[in-house]
Formats: C-alpha cells, structure tokens, sequence
C-alpha cells in the first residue's frame, strides 16, 4: 500500500509559536526553563491544550471535563503537559475518603466537621494530646508500633471533639477508623443478636484499623457484654496491636468499680482482666 507524507505548513507553525513565545501567561513558564525557540515549536500541541484547558479550575466543576488544572512541566529539551484535580475536585476526593474510611454512624453529624486544626490548645493537657496525635501519625508512617490514649475527665471538656477530629486525621491519611459512642453499641447489642449480626459487629471492631470507643463506663453495667463483647474486642486488638482509643468520665482507677458493678470477687477478676487490656493499649490522659 503507497502511503502518503503529510506536510506541515511551516509558516503556520513559527506564526503560532511566534504568538506563544509572546503570551504573557506562558512567558514565566518560558524564562523558569529557559526554553528555546525550537522547543516551543516543537511543543505546540501541549501549549495549545494547555492555553484550552487553563482555566478549568474557574470553573468550579466536579465535571471530568473541567475538573483537572493544566500543568507544564520541561523534561529532557521537551514541553510536558499534565494534569492535577482542581481544588473542588480535591475537597471533594478528601470527603469521599473520608467517608470510605470512617464509620461515626453512632455518632453525631457535626463532629464529622471537627478537625485537628480547629481543636483548641488551651490547656497542657490539650498540647499534649495533640502533639501525641501527631506523633503517633508519624509513627504509623514508620510502620511503628504506637498505643493509644485513654482520655478521662469531666463532661464538656472536649474529649469527644479531640477524638472526633483525631479521626478525621487518621481517615484522610487512609487508615480505616471507627468512631463509636460505646453507650449506644452496648444498648444496641441485643438487637443485633436478634438480628443475626452480632459476630459480623464484632468482628468489624475487632479488625478495624484504628478503633475508638467514645464515653466508656457511661453504659449501664453488664457482666454479659463485658465478658462476651468488649473483653474479645479488646483482647484480639491486643494482641494484633490494632491501634485504640478511648474517652470516659471515670479515672482509670475507678474503672474496676464500674466493670465490677458490685458484684463478688469473680466478678472483681473479671473487670481487673478488662482494664489489663485497656492499659495494654492505652496511655491514660487527664483532660
């Protein structure tokens, strides 16, 4: 088969590359990489999408079309073209992340807002909640093994908010978190026996990446969901050294008082196997 060369026509490409090379939105690009005459030529494709396509950001659009910024780039004597999600396209990646890799459904919709930055520092106790936050995320970038905090203190002292914008943290950099205000799950568990979904529960905040249960001691005491849900919870993350968190109003001394409920010296063995764990995974903090 005869095959066909198809010229270019020379002068309308030195006239476009002529108008570029003279463009004022190119020309700091042009003077960043010293870029020739020649290369400018030889890029005009890229710089004619990049010229299309450099205000998509504008528009503020979650449209495939329009929702990627233009970037130029030289490389080896060659104009490079690629491309990086708008801001709106990243917000709306980080949300959907977010959502992909924490689950707070017992838990109120605002806290879903609260964030490391906004957290106040007002306090050392705070200081030094935040600082192990961010230690302890660096840790996991390390493949560190890190424990946990058990936050204790006074309703209204901004416990939940602390662990609620923890999680956001820890979810935006990809870690699975689950978010859980304990008092509901343990009312909740009779229907999930009833329901049949009990072990698939269980076994989710066994598994988890990051587990936090949020106002632990604030359920009404029973020995049944100690021994049969909490204590395996705890016990397999343990020994996983699955990261975990808690929130409670009672100081870690007390503790043995509420997972006693006053019950015999069985009992008291029992609740003493409980806090083992919770020291095994959690550093305690006053709040």
């Amino acid at each position: 088969m005869e095959s066909y060369a198809f010229k270019v026509d020379e002068s309308l490409v030195e006239k476009r590359a002529d108008e570029l090379s003279e463009d004022a939105s190119l020309k700091p690009f042009f003077m960043a990489y010293d870029v020739s005459y020649e290369a400018i030529k030889a890029g005009l494709s890229e710089l004619i999408q990049y010229k299309q396509d450099m205000h998509n950001c504008e528009k503020n659009s979650l449209d495939p079309e329009n929702a990627y910024q233009p970037v130029l780039g030289f490389s080896s004597g060659r104009i490079t073209l690629s491309y990086v999600p708008c801001e709106t396209l990243q917000k709306h990646q980080a949300g959907a992340n977010q959502t992909a890799y924490m689950d707070a459904s017992t838990m109120p919709k605002t806290l879903l807002n609260a964030t490391l930055s906004d957290f106040r520092q007002d306090s050392e106790s705070r200081q030094k909640y935040y600082l192990k936050i961010m230690q302890t995320m660096h840790a996991l970038k390390l493949g560190e093994t890190v424990k946990g905090l058990y936050l204790y203190g006074p309703y209204m002292t901004g416990k939940t908010y602390g662990l609620a914008a923890a999680a956001k943290q820890f979810s935006l950099a990809g870690y699975h978190v689950t978010l859980m205000y304990y008092p509901d799950f343990a009312r909740e568990i009779k229907s999930a026996i009833d329901q049949g979904t009990l072990e698939t529960r269980i076994a989710a905040l066994k598994k988890t990446d990051i587990l936090m249960l949020d106002d632990l001691g604030g359920e009404g005491y029973s020995a049944w969901v100690r021994d049969e849900v909490l204590g395996p919870i705890l016990q397999h993350r343990l020994l996983d050294q699955k990261l975990t968190y808690f929130t409670s109003n009672i100081p870690p001394k007390k503790l043995i008082d509420h997972f006693t409920g006053g019950g015999s010296e069985n009992e008291q063995l029992k609740a003493f196997r409980i806090i083992e764990r919770i020291q095994a995974l959690a550093e305690p903090l006053a709040f």
